[in-house]
């Protein structure tokens, strides 16, 4: 399998490599082979733009400006890649680039699909009496559309802020990324319908949104008074075969 990694960095094209979600997936066995990457400001100077720059014998990083150019997607195309992991963002990745592999492209998703999509997912999955997912999909053309490949619930301890949260839902998307993309390898067929009528997508948060999400989520930790760590069983922690 020829794994690519599709995101935003800034560092040289080696160092590239020694990501963490580069070292996830080599330490599962699916190291990539090559990195589609833009800076999201000045182009650096030691990678080509929308040529692929070796690395070393196996592995190569490709610069491009944009992720929806033309260019740019012919030359993903050109890498010969099975399969894309999304490395996170606000991208928006257009079709020329979901379909650039010959699997498609899998990305995360901090919420319980199909029922919390779009942004401020954390927040909203509290708002609406949720438990706090980590999923990943096969990204669709659409917001959070995609079928869903893995997703498990993530721990809460008593001492939690939203800041927090994240950044294990960040830890474990990594981990979970890692574990997907050799499932994905196994059998190629590997989802379930992501059946977005029974969810909503959802936005950005008004300040006084944010804090009733606040507020929300410290009434929901304080149930938990004297324990560490509190685990929502209901999420489904499988993966799942089409």
């Amino acid at each position: 399998m020829r794994i690519g990694v599709i995101g935003t960095y800034d560092a040289s094209p080696a160092d590239l490599f020694g990501v963490d979600l580069m070292q996830y997936l080599a330490a599962y066995g699916c190291p990539p082979s090559a990195i589609v990457f833009r800076t999201g400001g000045e182009t650096r100077a030691d990678a080509p733009l929308n040529t692929p720059c070796p690395v070393d014998a196996t592995r190569s990083v490709l610069q491009v400006s944009r992720f929806d150019e033309p260019v740019a997607m012919d030359a993903v195309q050109r890498l010969g890649l099975d399969l894309l992991v999304y490395a996170g963002g606000r991208d928006i990745l257009r079709p020329g680039i979901l379909e650039a592999a010959r699997l498609g492209c899998l990305g995360g998703h901090y919420g319980p699909l199909p029922a919390i999509r779009g942004m401020g997912t954390v927040e909203w999955s509290v708002l609406t009496g949720h438990p706090i997912v980590v999923t990943i999909q096969r990204m669709a053309r659409g917001v959070d559309t995609g079928d869903i490949v893995m997703q498990s619930p993530v721990a809460l301890r008593a001492d939690d802020t939203f800041t927090s949260i994240r950044n294990r839902c960040y830890y474990w998307l990594k981990v979970m990324m890692a574990v997907a993309v050799r499932a994905v390898a196994a059998d190629p067929s590997m989802a379930l319908p992501n059946r977005v009528e029974e969810g909503a997508q959802y936005y950005r948060l008004h300040p006084d949104m944010v804090a009733l999400a606040e507020r929300r989520l410290a009434h929901r930790l304080r149930q938990y008074a004297g324990h560490s760590w509190v685990r929502w069983p209901s999420a489904d922690t499988r993966l799942h075969p089409k």
